[in-house]
C-alpha cells in the first residue's frame, strides 16, 4: 500500500481482558486518565509533613471555618489534625479512647444538719449517716470519706473540693452510664449532678477498622464525631464485638464511649441519618438512637430492629430522606435494604430491595452525585432507583482475579468528582496493602487502572474543599514532620513533593494495535513518522511496541524524545523506522514538572519489507 496518514486515536479507558489484539481500547497504562475521550496525566501529590502513629484503617474529613478536621484511626490510636486552605497542618493530637470512671456531683449546702444517705441508681454509696461537722466544706470531706470506706456493690470513691463532693465508680469503663444519684438531707440542701462521663478504652487489635461520620447532637448543641471500631479487617464476616465512640469534632480531647442497649451488638457500623444515629451488625441487627442525640441508644424514640439474617455491614444516607425523615440504604453480605421513616410506633419501615448481591469491604461503596457505586466479590453494582450490574469488559475479570482476597476488606473507594472517577485500590497479587487501582470513569463510561505510588495507600476520603482526595501512605518513615505514616494529599500539581523534594511521577499510555490499517497483501506494518499533538511540558517518549504475530514474543522497538519545545523543524515530528504485525505505539512522560493532554496524533504507516508470515 502506498504511505498513508491515519490518526492514533484508541478508545478510551484500558482494556486489561481478554488479548491486546482483540479490542480497539488503549492496551496499557500507569497515571493517566480519561477526558473527553483522549488521555492526560493524573495529578500529582504531597505529604502534610505531619505522621500518623500508626497505619490508618479508616480515614474521615470534616469542614469547617475554613479548616479540614482530619481523624485516623489504627491498630491502638485515634490520630486527629487539621489542614488549612493550603495544604498545611496542624501538629497531630492523641484522641484515642481510655478507661474513664464515670463521676457526678453532690454540691452541699447549708450550716446545721446531717447528709443522711447518697444513693447511686437506687443502690447506697455511705455506710450510713454523716453529721454536719464546723463547716460545710468539712462536712462534704467528711462524706468523702466515708463514701471510700464503704465496700459496698458497685463500689464508689469520693473526693471534696469544698463543698462539693464528686463521687466516682471505683471501677472505670461502661461507656456514659447517666446513674441518677439521689441523697437525703436533714436541714441541708443540694444540687446534684448525675453520673456520667464514663467510658470505656479501645480495644486494640491488629484486625481494627474504622468507619467515621459526623452528627449534630440538639441537647448539646455540638457536631460529634460519632467513630465505630470492630476487628472487622481479616473477615467482615465475624461477630466480634465493635465499639462506638463519640467526641467534639472539632475538639482534641479524647474519645468518650456510647453504651449499647442490652441485646444489641455494633459489629458492622455506624450511619448518621440526620436526626438519628443508626448502627448494625450481626443476624440483620440494626439499631438507632433516641432522635437528636446520637450519644442515647435506649431513651425515647431509639429503636431496635432484626431486618435480615446475614449482618449488615454497611450504611449510607440517602438523598430521598429529608428533615426528620430521613432514608438510608444498608448491605449486608447478599442483600441491600432500604429504611424509610414511618413514624409511629415502628418508627422506620426496612424494605429488601436486592438479594443475591455481595459487597468486597465496608468502605467499597461510594455515593457519586446521588447513585451508589461498589465493588461485590465478582462484579461491580450500582442503585440509581434498582440495584444493577455496572457493565465491564474492560478489567472484570483482572481486577477480581488479581486481588489478594486474603485481604480484600482492606479494599477502599472515593471519587473525584472534577474527572468523572470512582477509584477503588486494592491489593493486588500477593500484596498485603492496596498497591493498585481500578477506575470506573462515570464522565467517560469507561475503566482504566493504575499502580499506587510510594507502594500504595491504606485508607482515604475525597474531601470537597480541596477538591481532592486525601490518602495515607503504607510505608513507615520520618523526616521534617517526625515518624510515622504519611498522609497525602493528591490532585496536587504534577509532581511528587515530599517536603522539600519534588520528584517527578511517570506516566505513560499505549495504544490499541494498528494492524487492522494494514490491507492486501499479508505483510508488516510500518510505521516511519508520528507527528505528535499535545498540550505539554517537559520532554516526552514514544516507542514502537508489538508482536510479528499474536503468539510471538513482545518486542520494545527504540525510544525516541520529543521536546516540549520544538525549537528546530526535526523536533516537530519523530522519524521512527519500526514494523510489526501487530504495532502499538507507546508514549512517555517521566520529566520533572511533566504533563500532558494527547491531542490528534498523525502517524505515517504503509506495509513492512515484505517478510512472508506465513
Amino acid at each position: 500500500m502506498p504511505i498513508q496518514t491515519a490518526v492514533l486515536k484508541s478508545s478510551p479507558g484500558i482494556k486489561r481482558d481478554g488479548t491486546k489484539f482483540e479490542g480497539d481500547n488503549y492496551t496499557d497504562g500507569q497515571w493517566v486518565r480519561w477526558q473527553r475521550g483522549l488521555p492526560r496525566k493524573m495529578g500529582g501529590f504531597k505529604t502534610t509533613q505531619k505522621y500518623l502513629q500508626e497505619l490508618s484503617r479508616g480515614f474521615s474529613t470534616f469542614t469547617q471555618m475554613n479548616y479540614v478536621y482530619c481523624h485516623s484511626g489504627g491498630n491502638t490510636t485515634l490520630d486527629r489534625f487539621t489542614l488549612d486552605a493550603t495544604g498545611n497542618s496542624s501538629i497531630v493530637t492523641d484522641r484515642t479512647p481510655t478507661l474513664q470512671s464515670a463521676y457526678g456531683t453532690v454540691s452541699l449546702s447549708g450550716a446545721s444538719g446531717s447528709v443522711d444517705m447518697i444513693s447511686v441508681n437506687g443502690v447506697d454509696a455511705m455506710s450510713g449517716s454523716v453529721p454536719f461537722n464546723t463547716d460545710i466544706n468539712q462536712t462534704a470531706t467528711d462524706v468523702a470519706s466515708n463514701i471510700t470506706a464503704y465496700n459496698g456493690t458497685p463500689n464508689y470513691t469520693a473526693t471534696a473540693n469544698g463543698s462539693v463532693v464528686t463521687i466516682t465508680s471505683a471501677t472505670g469503663g461502661g461507656a456514659v452510664n447517666g446513674y441518677a444519684i439521689t441523697n437525703v438531707l436533714t436541714t441541708l440542701t443540694s444540687t446534684i449532678v448525675n453520673m456520667n462521663y464514663g467510658s470505656d478504652a479501645l480495644i486494640n487489635s491488629t484486625y481494627n477498622l474504622w468507619m467515621f461520620d459526623v452528627q449534630y447532637d440538639s441537647s448539646t448543641s455540638q457536631n460529634y464525631l460519632i467513630s465505630h471500631v470492630a476487628p472487622n479487617l481479616d473477615c467482615i464476616c465475624n461477630d466480634r464485638d465493635g465499639q462506638i465512640f463519640f467526641g467534639e469534632v472539632l475538639g482534641t480531647g479524647i474519645l468518650q464511649s456510647i453504651a449499647l442497649p442490652t441485646g444489641a451488638n455494633a459489629t458492622g457500623g455506624v450511619v448518621s441519618l440526620h436526626p438519628y444515629l443508626f448502627y448494625y451488625g450481626t443476624d440483620g441487627v440494626i439499631g438507632w438512637s433516641k432522635p437528636g442525640e446520637p450519644t442515647d441508644l435506649s431513651g425515647t424514640g431509639s429503636g431496635l430492629a432484626r431486618v435480615w439474617g446475614q449482618k449488615i455491614i454497611k450504611g449510607l444516607p440517602m438523598r430521598a430522606g429529608s428533615g426528620t425523615a430521613p432514608a438510608g440504604l444498608f448491605w449486608a453480605f447478599d442483600a441491600v435494604l432500604r429504611a424509610t421513616f414511618t413514624g409511629g410506633t415502628t418508627v422506620f419501615q426496612f424494605d429488601v430491595i436486592a438479594t443475591g448481591t455481595s459487597i468486597m469491604s465496608p468502605q467499597c461503596v461510594v455515593d457519586y452525585d446521588g447513585v451508589f457505586y461498589w465493588a461485590g466479590v465478582d462484579r461491580f453494582y450500582m442503585f440509581n432507583g434498582v440495584v444493577r450490574e455496572v457493565p465491564n469488559t474492560m478489567n472484570l475479570n483482572y481486577f477480581f482475579d488479581e486481588i489478594n482476597t486474603n485481604h480484600q476488606t482492606k479494599c477502599f473507594g472515593f471519587q473525584i468528582p472534577k474527572y468523572g472517577e470512582i477509584w477503588w485500590c486494592y491489593p493486588k497479587g500477593s500484596a498485603t496493602e492496596c498497591t493498585h487501582a481500578v477506575v470506573f470513569n462515570v464522565r467517560e463510561n469507561t475503566w482504566y487502572d493504575t499502580e499506587l505510588p510510594n507502594n500504595g495507600r491504606s485508607a482515604g476520603h475525597f474531601n470537597n474543599s480541596f477538591a481532592a482526595p486525601i490518602l495515607t501512605g503504607v510505608e513507615s518513615s520520618s523526616g521534617p514532620g517526625g515518624s510515622g505514616y504519611k498522609v497525602w494529599q493528591h490532585e496536587f500539581k504534577v509532581d511528587e513533593y515530599d517536603g522539600p523534594t519534588i520528584s517527578p511521577i511517570k506516566s505513560f499510555f499505549e495504544t490499541a494495535d494498528l494492524s487492522t490499517l494494514v490491507t492486501g497483501d499479508n505483510r508488516y506494518l510500518r510505521i516511519t513518522t508520528i507527528e505528535p499533538d499535545f498540550v505539554q511540558t517537559g520532554d516526552m517518549t514514544v516507542k514502537v511496541t508489538g508482536r510479528a504475530n499474536a503468539r510471538a514474543p513482545e518486542v520494545v522497538g527504540t525510544t525516541f524524545t520529543f521536546p516540549a519545545e520544538a525549537t528546530e523543524p526535526y523536533q516537530q515530528i519523530v522519524m521512527l523506522k519500526e514494523q510489526r504485525r501487530e504495532l502499538r505505539v507507546r508514549f512517555e512522560s517521566n520529566a520533572l514538572y511533566g504533563d500532558y493532554q494527547m491531542g490528534q496524533i498523525i502517524a505515517h504507516l504503509d506495509n513492512g519489507d515484505g517478510t512472508d508470515l506465513g
